[in-house]
């Protein structure tokens, strides 16, 4: 068995049809269905049963191509290791990131990272979770950073970091600054909540469900930048990641809350498709992106410990 036939059987399995899988790889419909007789042969199971629009693969190709895609990606890993050595970092990225991350850390890396790589052309999109997944899925980013990756064959995932939720209200808020609080104990209030398609939407609504958060009225409002405004001129409140708030701590506009009980986190995942391993530029990009998560974590983690 060579890597001509795992790919083979990789496009079969993804396209459902041999017709369409020998248009993907430029050959004979005749020559690949020979090809998957034979290894079907070697292997002694049947990876694909026929039928009047394709083929339906059985449970043993299921198994057969998780390893493919990993030898696959395992291969164009080392490809692109061995180019890494041998030219200076340059090419395009296409990266996708919540929110979160592009308010928060984002501006503490990008400068440096386009400064230090002047030969990578980089480009940026900002979505929910869901839709990046799927743009990863497609091909259109080569990794993103999500919060509730929904794990389908083919992706990698990776988890970067885990922060804490806080409350957070306008400067006149009855609340104490960093004071924690426990949201059982709070009085009926307005709260900003992200809409259906946001990721901490789910956080939120289990805990709203529960009876734990009492609630006046309601606004449901996307846009980080947009939410965070209101909420600093108005009497309403929101809940959000601490690395999104961090910044403020000090200045006076938001009265910030640790959550005491019950206790809320956020995790950040990497995902990117299996088939397409992560370059030198990549793994650069994300490196600094996990460590600047990280240190915002750590450094709420110590303010805590000293209020």
């Amino acid at each position: 068995m060579d890597l001509r036939n795992i790919r083979s059987f990789v496009a079969v399995y993804e396209e459902g049809s041999i017709n369409r899988a020998a248009m993907r790889l430029n050959c004979a419909q005749p020559s690949l269905s020979l090809q998957l007789r034979n290894l079907e042969a070697r292997l002694s199971i049947v990876l694909f049963e026929r039928h009047a629009r394709g083929v339906r693969p059985t449970p043993a190709a299921m198994q057969f191509y998780q390893h493919c895609i990993s030898i696959l990606g395992e291969v164009k890993n080392a490809e692109q290791h061995m180019r890494n050595w041998a030219q200076e970092i340059s090419g395009a990225l296409t990266v996708g990131l919540i929110s979160t991350v592009t308010k928060s850390v984002l501006p503490q890396v990008l400068t440096d990272f386009t400064e230090s790589f002047p030969h990578v052309d980089i480009r940026i999109v900002e979505g929910y979770s869901g839709t990046l997944t799927d743009w990863v899925i497609s091909g259109e980013l080569d990794f993103a950073i999500v919060n509730d990756p929904q794990i389908q064959d083919g992706l990698s995932l990776k988890a970067l970091s885990t922060e804490e939720l806080v409350v957070t209200s306008g400067p006149n808020s009855n609340l104490t600054h960093l004071k924690p609080i426990s949201l059982q104990n709070i009085p009926p209030r307005k709260w900003v909540i992200p809409s259906e398609q946001h990721s901490l939407r789910g956080i939120l609504k289990r805990y709203n469900l529960s009876g734990d958060i009492a609630v006046d009225r309601l606004l449901e409002m996307d846009g980080l930048f947009g939410a965070l405004e209101f909420i600093h001129k108005s009497d309403w409140t929101g809940i959000f990641p601490i690395s999104t708030i961090i910044d403020e701590i000090d200045t006076g506009r938001f009265t910030i809350n640790p959550i005491l009980k019950p206790s809320m986190t956020i995790d950040f995942y990497l995902i990117n498709q299996k088939q397409r391993p992560l370059n030198k530029a990549s793994n650069m990009l994300v490196d600094n992106l996990q460590s600047a998560l990280q240190i915002t974590a750590e450094s709420w983690s110590k303010s805590e410990q000293n209020s």
